[in-house]
């Protein structure tokens, strides 16, 4: 008899079910829903669901094991040797377009990278590769973005930081950056957008009543070409199926979904550590702020942001699907059609293997082996890695140094105590942070 994974209970599928499947769903898959995420917060839905996968591991694992979620079985990967065979082996046959995902995705980017499979994906990412040179340490658009990453400082700088002003802030840094000076203050495109993610999460299956208007305002500024944008850049790209404006959707899409959130907690963190403070700032004030290249060397700074990242992911589950049968070196098959879960909540944090789990440890991005860990996937790894990881890190480090210049850091809302674990989850709409003045 052929091998076979190992199967959770009935019971512990239904737990699943409840503490992680469900809060994901309520949450919002795209647009994230304020009151449910503050009752999860709360709660410590975060908390329970690592407990819950850290017992099934403890029992199953280390390898994959099938859980069912509501009543469907899928296959839970954990350690990092088969999260490598799996996303090294993305998007072929592990693809990234599980059904609940594509009818989201389709109600505001339905020509999305990331569901795509085949030829089609493989265009597709060769124009993101294009315009976003994901291989490059200072991409050509480097000094406007530093630039631009200057404006929302200046603007958070010695006031309270609540999530609506530094979202606020973030989204008109991401239209210059991404469209150009002139969409700066066209609020209305990402109002459109952030509609549109709405609508995702009701998961249509078909393009929201404002898509077309949406995709042609994108259109429009790529006819502009503002010169430091990425707009600007398309013209010199191969044209993706489907046309450019399609794909720059799911940028401004992520850039919207995450970027604002992960600074806003690396600033917290930040600031209830004062080892790691101190060496940020001294880091800092050695760099040239008004230089790509300057902000592109502040890697510990960039350790901090990436830290944040690793301890409160955004995406907190993956979800990828096989489209044939695949036989994993363990000798066990999954057949086709079975999806594929990735728990960042767990694998970000298993104690078991990362000795500084629950710590902020932004040394470990500098020096140490975290860049590599194939368990750390915030941007992902393999071939569908994030394209645009190189430019929302950029950015990110950019506003932090520029807020760290401005003075010193304090916050309120949330312990983030050094000598304890850290909490799996921080609640972004009760947290103030503040940058250039006492709370």
């Amino acid at each position: 008899m052929a091998q076979d994974f190992p199967r959770a209970s009935v019971v512990e599928g239904i737990r699943f079910t409840a503490q992680i499947g469900v809060p994901n769903i309520v949450q919002g898959l795209f647009s994230k829903r304020e009151l449910p995420v503050k009752i999860a917060s709360r709660l410590g839905t975060e908390h329970f669901g690592y407990e819950l996968v850290e017992g099934l591991v403890n029992r199953y694992g280390p390898g994959p094991f099938y859980v069912r979620v509501a009543k469907d079985e899928s296959l839970l990967i954990t350690h990092p040797d088969d999260l490598k065979f799996v996303l090294g082996g993305s998007p072929d046959p592990f693809a990234s377009d599980p059904e609940p995902k594509v009818k989201g995705m389709a109600a505001f980017q339905p020509d999305a990278l990331t569901i795509s499979r085949g030829d089609l994906w493989a265009q597709r990412r060769q124009f993101a590769d294009a315009v976003l040179e994901p291989d490059k340490p200072v991409f050509r658009l480097a000094t406007s973005s530093a630039a631009g990453a200057a404006d929302p400082a200046g603007e958070l700088a010695g006031k309270p930081i609540r999530w609506e002003d530094i979202d606020r802030a973030f989204l008109r840094m991401i239209r210059r950056v991404v469209l150009g000076d002139s969409a700066a203050d066209d609020t209305g495109i990402t109002d459109l957008l952030g509609e549109l993610m709405s609508q995702g999460n009701k998961m249509p299956g078909a393009p929201g009543p404002e898509y077309p208007e949406f995709i042609a305002g994108i259109q429009r500024y790529i006819d502009k070409a503002d010169p430091g944008s990425l707009a600007s850049q398309v013209a010199g790209a191969p044209t993706p199926p489907g046309g450019a404006a399609g794909q720059m959707v799911h940028w401004m899409f992520a850039l919207k979904a995450n970027l604002a959130a992960n600074v806003l907690r690396a600033l917290a963190v930040l600031a209830t550590h004062p080892e790691q403070q101190r060496e940020a700032r001294h880091e800092v004030s050695e760099a040239d702020l008004s230089t790509a290249t300057g902000v592109a060397s502040l890697e510990y700074l960039g350790g901090c942001l990436l830290e944040a990242m690793r301890l409160w992911p955004t995406v907190g589950l993956l979800v990828k699907v096989a489209h044939r049968d695949v036989e994993f070196p363990s000798g066990a098959v999954l057949p086709e059609g079975r999806q594929l879960l990735i728990y960042n909540v767990f694998n970000h944090r298993n104690r078991a293997r990362i000795p500084y789990a629950d710590k902020f440890s932004p040394g470990e991005w500098v020096s140490g082996t975290a860049a590599e860990d194939w368990s750390f996937n915030f941007f992902s790894h393999g071939p569908q890695n994030c394209p645009g990881a190189g430019i929302s890190v950029f950015l990110g480090q950019a506003v932090m140094a520029n807020l760290l210049k401005a003075g010193p850091l304090s916050v309120g809302g949330v312990r983030l105590d050094p000598g304890k674990p850290l909490p799996h989850g921080v609640d972004l709409y009760g947290l103030t942070v503040h940058a250039g003045s006492s709370v």
